[in-house]
């Protein structure tokens, strides 16, 4: 699928149509799940013994008064929340990942800048001045990257 996302424009408008409705749906199911679950935590009119079960039984009476729709907006809500969430996962994921191979990088880059130390006298400068540059930057991006993952600006 990650292979979809880089050449969009390749893929058929039949599968990005299939994979747009199974976003939506995903959506839809988290929004439906959340909506019963607040609705199942209602007490129904009528049942007392339900009522006698709640820490607070004004709440609960309360809560037998409030309509699907109300509930339908709380869920609305929770849904955003969630999706706030696993975005902000998947950012998180993607910056963990990057900072470890950018790290890996910036590691490969030391390394042959100090292989190139150990030889001094016939040093390739061209060579040296790129490795250490690649390294410097490798280091900044890292460094970056870590503090995306760690959820700091």
């Amino acid at each position: 699928m990650l292979h979809y996302l880089l050449h969009a424009s390749e893929v058929p408008w039949q599968d990005q149509l299939l994979y747009a409705g199974i976003f939506v749906a995903a959506i839809a199911l988290v929004f439906l799940v959340l909506w019963w679950r607040r609705r199942a935590a209602h007490p129904r009119r009528g049942d007392f013994a339900a009522l006698v079960e709640q820490p607070d039984v004004a709440q609960a009476l309360a809560a037998q008064e409030e309509s699907p729709l109300s509930d339908a907006a709380h869920a609305w809500q929770q849904t955003r929340h969630t999706m706030a969430n696993v975005k902000t996962g998947v950012e998180r994921f993607l910056a963990l990942i990057w900072a470890l191979l950018s790290g890996l990088l910036c590691a490969i880059s030391v390394s042959a800048v100090i292989s190139d130390l150990w030889k001094f006298p016939a040093v390739d400068w061209r060579l040296f001045a790129f490795y250490a540059v690649l390294g410097v930057v490798s280091a900044w991006f890292t460094r970056v990257q870590w503090r995306d993952f760690r959820g700091r600006t």
